[in-house]
């Protein structure tokens, strides 16, 4: 194996190759949910097995890089701190004016949220790929954005669907003329022969394919394509979008913490507890705490907010509440996920601002 080979893998050839295909794997097996009957949109069993699980315990992951990790917190306590009151206090107005649009423009950041991660993915492989034609750079980042910026425009032209991101009353922002899907279809198509081709043409020039980019770049045209475009299917977009996006940030985040806490020597109990859990032989320490976290802020969800599953399980009924306080609710359950987007931007920089990432990302 050539260097060039030996050093594109992130943690390991097996091991980045079950990143991406096992998500995947997982939301194909979703596709038989189509013909189980269920009185809610997502089934309870998958609901836990999928949001929890792996979309709100993602979000709930980036915690062990942030706010439990005592160094990092005191290195910048504004991006941490500062953040939450303006969150809360937007979200609250903004909720206050209008519910639908709260969570409309939620959706859109959430969509901007997943496209880039996958984007990131792209880049990283390009990088340690040694990839450095700017026909690439370029390529690649429209190729990432046409992957899923065709079905969700082709989503804002079919007049027969609704803008359902999180199913809470959000709405189109914009509607696109059907008369357009052909041209959406035929960028969208001349994107994916132009990537291709790029793809063949370096081949053929250098003797180089890169697998872990190329796989990358085809589970995110897959997801999003069968995710949106495919199926009006809230359990199959979730499985296919929410696994792809949330199991390979669960491992990077994981394999982060294993270089970072393993064989470090603990001072004071948060750092005693974290070289705990990225020592450990297995994830499940790793794992358990923040499930056990995104599973409480949804029992919260649907205790105070959407009423799905619990009235139905136990003779729970939702409080008769205000409205100024139905939307302090939702500002603050809200908080971790729009912490998750906006942190997202910072914590995985390599520029040399989060220096704990220093040879681990890129070698």
């Amino acid at each position: 194996m050539t260097d060039r080979h030996s050093r594109l893998w992130i943690l390991s050839r097996r091991t980045d190759l079950a990143m991406f295909l096992v998500p995947i794997g997982l939301a194909v097996l979703s596709l038989g949910s189509l013909s189980i009957p269920s009185e809610h949109a997502i089934p309870l069993w998958a609901f836990i097995g999928v949001i929890i699980a792996f979309d709100v315990a993602h979000v709930w992951a980036t915690v062990y890089r942030t706010y439990f990790d005592p160094g990092e917190f005191h290195r910048r306590p504004w991006l941490y701190l500062l953040p939450i009151p303006v969150c809360v206090y937007l979200s609250y107005r903004l909720h206050l004016v209008s519910a639908s649009l709260f969570w409309t423009l939620l959706a859109y950041i959430a969509i901007f949220h997943f496209i880039k991660q996958n984007y990131g993915f792209v880049s990283l492989y390009r990088i340690r790929g040694n990839e450095t034609s700017s026909v690439d750079y370029h390529l690649d980042k429209w190729a990432v954005w046409a992957g899923a910026l065709g079905p969700v425009l082709w989503w804002h032209a079919s007049p027969t669907r609704m803008f359902d991101w999180f199913n809470a009353g959000e709405k189109f922002i914009f509607q696109i003329d059907p008369a357009l899907e052909g041209d959406i279809v035929a960028i969208y198509g001349a994107t994916a022969l132009a990537y291709i081709a790029r793809q063949i043409y370096v081949y053929r020039t250098s003797h180089w394919f890169n697998p872990a980019k190329n796989l990358v770049m085809a589970g995110h045209w897959f997801t999003w394509l069968v995710g949106i475009w495919w199926f009006e299917h809230p359990l199959i977009s979730a499985a296919f979008l929410n696994l792809f996006h949330g199991i390979p940030f669960l491992i990077l985040i994981l394999h982060c913490g294993r270089h970072k806490w393993r064989g470090h020597e603990p001072v004071g109990v948060q750092e005693t507890l974290l070289v705990r859990v990225f020592s450990a032989t297995t994830w499940v320490p790793f794992f358990v705490p923040i499930f056990l976290l995104a599973f409480f802020e949804e029992t919260l969800w649907d205790a105070m907010v959407w009423g799905e599953y619990l009235p139905g399980l136990t003779s729970w009924t939702l409080p008769e509440i205000t409205d100024e306080s139905t939307a302090l609710i939702v500002a603050v359950l809200s908080l971790p996920q729009i912490l998750h987007y906006f942190l997202d931007a910072w914590i995985w920089k390599l520029d040399g601002s989060n220096p704990d990432l220093d040879g681990v990302l890129i070698p």
